[in-house]
């Protein structure tokens, strides 16, 4: 899947970069402009390696100083994260990133672009969010009400446990938590219980014994210090944890069209592409750091720390496991909550690009 090089993420590196693509619109046309954005948890990969210095950094160099933010992440503000989209919607916010999976309940489409053990691989969700764009730009803007700026995954979602436990059989009987409708599927196929969680609170959960196991990224995992009480790291695919960016549509028209088209290039010839080259090179840095293997070479400059935790293989028995289970419950389970003609549309699209069919039981 993955890299040799190592990202140069933080600081004025990101900055030097970008600023090469930043717009066709020359910076000093462009009208003094704030937005006011709500960005991810502190502790979270998204916030550290992208919206934090995207914000504070990018955007105001790339813009000569004419396009600012007030940014507030979700902890600042004691948000979950399932609420995002309709903060924005109401105009609580300009903008405003979360999970996708967050709000799978309310639209199940959206979590047909990560199901879990269906994108194995980076490039197989490039094939699977590319392929579901335009329908997920309509669902976005007819149904939920906002504007979508830019989506992008953050890292291969495994499981972190702070038991021990040597592959699938033994999720058993435990408390796992989950933050998609396709995550509590598994969980439950393969007799967990799942528990709907926010990630800052996964860690003193685990603490207190209240779970045993949780479902975040191999980098984000790391990151967010889970290796300090997680003591197994198993990077079997349970997505890759895809992020949205959406305006509300009121206060993104109210803007001066130089700054939107500014904004909306640099989420995605900026945000974007930078959270897919971490996607691919971050999934094997946060499982090697964390897990004391000599491939790791990430290191303070994009704030990962050395563990030396358990790595947990995914032997080619839970790799079979794995592909039945998304033929027996991720596609069915899917295809019973979205409906017909959403499962026809997941059929004509993702399913085309990855040779797969959805249908209920």
């Amino acid at each position: 899947m993955m890299m040799k090089s190592s990202l140069k993420l933080l600081g004025g590196a990101i900055v030097a970069g970008s600023i090469a693509t930043a717009s066709a619109v020359s910076a000093q046309d462009l009208p003094a402009t704030n937005f006011k954005v709500i960005g991810p948890w502190s502790n979270s990969t998204t916030w550290l390696l992208n919206i934090e210095p995207f914000w504070n950094e990018h955007m105001p160099e790339a813009s000569n100083g004419k396009v600012t933010a007030d940014l507030t992440s979700m902890t600042e503000m004691g948000l979950k994260g399932p609420e995002i989209f309709r903060l924005i919607k109401i105009g609580v916010a300009d903008i405003g990133t979360t999970v996708t999976g967050y709000a799978s309940g309310e639209v199940p489409e959206l979590d047909g672009m990560d199901l879990s053990g269906v994108n194995l691989t980076i490039d197989d969700l490039r094939k699977s969010v590319e392929a579901f764009q335009p329908r997920m730009r309509e669902i976005m803007m007819n149904r939920v009400g906002v504007r979508p700026l830019a989506i992008w995954p953050t890292v291969l979602q495994g499981i972190w446990c702070a038991v021990p436990i040597s592959g699938i059989e033994d999720l058993k009987g435990k408390k796992v938590r989950v933050f998609a409708t396709t995550q509590s599927d598994f969980m439950e196929a393969v007799g967990a219980t799942p528990v709907t969680m926010a990630f800052s609170e996964v860690v003193p959960a685990m603490q207190r014994k209240v779970i045993e196991c949780a479902v975040t990224g191999t980098l984000s995992g790391n990151l967010a210090k889970w290796p300090e009480v997680a003591t197994h790291m198993y990077p079997l695919a349970m997505g890759w944890s895809l992020w949205m960016a959406t305006a509300n549509e009121k206060s993104w028209q109210a803007k001066p069209a130089a700054v939107r088209e500014f904004t909306q290039k640099q989420h995605k010839e900026v945000l974007e592409a930078k959270a897919w080259k971490i996607a691919d090179e971050g999934s094997m840095e946060g499982l090697w750091c964390s897990t004391g293997d000599s491939r790791c070479t990430w290191g303070e400059e994009q704030k990962v720390t050395r563990y030396n935790r358990t790595h947990v293989p995914v032997t080619k028995e839970d790799s079979a496991k794995l592909a039945k289970m998304v033929q027996d419950v991720a596609l069915p389970k899917f295809a019973e909550r979205c409906g017909a003609e959403c499962t026809k549309t997941w059929n004509e699209t993702i399913g085309a690009a990855l040779d797969l069919k959805a249908a209920p039981k």
